[in-house]
């Protein structure tokens, strides 16, 4: 089944970094989107904010770009066990 997700957004805010167990650093980021889509042919103003999560050394370099607009691609998944929301695991992140 697919599963892949890209979005151009901008980089609202960034979490310090945190480490899992096995000392990989995570960076949480919130994401937040606009842009205008055509839907039954009107226009429509597309407003979203969602949070993604960047693993590994990528983690280190974004940790301070809030602000920067960005490509990203990736996987969506749900946050964990007792939360259900989904969550951008951040694949691919390029500045735009």
């Amino acid at each position: 089944m697919d599963n892949q997700l890209s979005l151009c957004a901008q980089i609202k805010t960034a979490d310090p970094i945190r480490y899992t167990p096995a000392g990989l650093p995570v960076l949480t980021l919130w994401l937040s989107h606009e842009s205008w889509q055509n839907e039954l042919g009107e226009r429509y103003l597309a407003k979203m904010e969602m949070e993604a999560k960047l693993m590994g050394e990528a983690a280190l370099s974004w940790q301070h770009r809030q602000g920067c607009m960005v490509r990203v691609s990736g996987f969506l998944a749900q946050k964990g066990r007792r939360y259900p929301r989904p969550v951008l695991h951040i694949q691919q992140i390029y500045e735009i």
